[in-house]
């Protein structure tokens, strides 16, 4: 008969070893759960921080509502592909010049050098920052518009990107007429007979002494036309001329789509799109309110003047001695202005307004009561003048000038309102400026032989590369 076997009993030494190796296995596992869900985590986190949480985190705050990453970068790349687009067209243009003209070295040097100007504002640092200032400015807008109640609405925005492109849903709008001139001289004829020379013409000259610079503040986009060519479609045509075919909305909506596919290649899409649109719409909207609310109109108080520019204040009192002492005003300018601009002209610097030149002369010019009145030698940064009155009226602003006019003041309060506005920005931005779109080769190659005058075209682009849907920069 089989022994029935022994029946095995651990001891206590021997569980208690089992009890640890059970332990030490559980920490194991547990450390390795642990160290793979950080490890899960960390790469997460980081790519939530680098598609998500980055975008959302604020480049600036403006009296407490952020302007994003995202929003900055987008507008970043549209600027940029902007730029590059007036490369291309710069390129084209003078190969248009060389096939007609031929190589000139001049021209070719004028070509070249608007290519490094363009290519400078490419840089990080100037497109980024032109970038967050422009949307700075849009925010600053859109918080002044709330204040007045001013909306945008999407219909506007339909529009105003189908009249980019040279769609009129009611037809091709006609030109406005430009605004009148009124032009007497406050001279008498006794007086324009002992001053001279006179105008002969009763347009407003340009004032050749540097004007005050504008802001540097860049509107938020402007519109361009596409590169389509929209024809008439009410003008008559004689029987045996061709009609032209019209540009309907099927054939808008066809260049539009073409033109979005090259923004979304660059990371811009219809809705970033549209809010550049918006943006530019309200800002229209805004100078207008604004500029009601100013009181700013077309007719200005002008002054007609002239002056003799010299290098130094002996030199200004010498000149005004010799006109006190009767010498003519004309010789005196020929022989020691240094404005040779008009020198030869007795220094006649035309009907001006306020806000045209450096603030020093504009003063001292306006201050001058009586027709034929000279001033004391005026400092500015370019010498020492000695200036004349010749005439002073009301007098309503040509179309050029009206806009310019505008413009000014228009800058002048939003510049007014950022300086009163709290403002924080992110100084890290330059880290996060984006390089894309990059110049094409084509380009740059023609850059290259463009310095050289060995010119070689660059091939035609499609109308998504040649033509923005809107213009932001610089």
């Amino acid at each position: 008969m089989a022994r029935n076997p022994k029946l095995y009993t651990q001891s206590k030494k021997h569980q208690a070893r089992l009890e640890r190796e059970r332990r030490l296995n559980r920490l194991i596992i547990t450390g390795s759960l642990i160290a793979i869900a950080l490890v899960i985590l960390i790469v997460g986190y980081g790519l939530l921080d680098q598609f998500v949480l980055s975008n959302l985190r604020p480049v600036a705050v403006v009296n407490g509502e952020r302007i994003t990453n995202r929003e900055w970068q987008t507008f970043v790349r549209f600027s940029r592909q902007h730029l590059i687009n007036q490369m291309i067209a710069t390129v084209q243009d003078y190969q248009l010049f060389a096939q007609v003209y031929g190589d000139d070295p001049s021209f070719a040097s004028f070509y070249s050098s608007r290519l490094t100007q363009l290519e400078q504002q490419l840089s990080p640092s100037s497109v980024g920052q032109q970038a967050l200032d422009t949307l700075i400015e849009a925010k600053l807008l859109e918080q002044e518009a709330r204040k007045r109640n001013l909306t945008i609405s999407e219909e506007e925005v339909d529009r105003l990107i189908e009249e980019t492109f040279g769609y009129y849903r009611n037809g091709t709008p006609t030109p406005s007429p430009t605004l009148p001139q009124i032009a007497t001289s406050t001279l008498s004829p006794t007086q324009l007979a002992l001053i001279s020379p006179t105008p002969t013409s009763t347009q407003t000259p340009t004032p050749s002494l540097t004007p005050t610079p504008l802001s540097t503040a860049t509107p938020i986009a402007t519109l361009t036309q596409a590169n389509t060519t929209p024809s008439p479609t009410s003008t008559p045509t004689l029987p045996l001329e061709p009609t032209p075919t019209p540009y309907t909305y099927e054939s808008f909506l066809a260049d539009y789509r073409e033109v979005l596919k090259s923004y979304e290649a660059i990371q811009v899409s219809e809705e970033d799109i549209r809010r550049i649109v918006r943006n530019q719409l309200l800002s229209q909207k805004m100078e207008e309110v604004v500029l009601a609310e100013l009181g700013v109109a077309p007719e200005q108080e002008m002054i007609w003047a002239r002056h003799i520019l010299v290098e130094d204040e002996a030199k200004a009192q010498e000149v005004l001695a010799k006109l006190k002492a009767g010498e003519d005003w004309t010789k005196l300018a020929a022989e020691y202005s240094t404005d040779t601009s008009n020198k030869d002209s007795g220094g006649d610097l035309g009907w001006f307004y306020r806000g045209v030149m450096v603030p020093e002369f504009e003063n001292a010019a306006f201050a001058l009561k009586e027709i034929g009145e000279v001033s004391q030698p005026i400092k500015t940064q370019f010498g020492f003048h000695v200036i004349q009155l010749l005439g002073r009226e009301t007098r309503r602003l040509s179309e050029v000038e009206w806009e310019r006019y505008r413009e000014e003041q228009f800058q002048k309060w939003l510049s007014e309102l950022r300086a009163t506005a709290k403002i924080e920005i992110d100084e890290s931005w330059p880290n996060r400026v984006p390089s894309i779109p990059a110049i094409p080769q084509e380009v740059r190659r023609a850059i290259d032989a463009l310095s050289s005058t060995q010119f070689q075209p660059v091939p035609q682009p499609t109308i998504a590369e040649t033509t923005p849907l809107v213009t932001a920069t610089p």
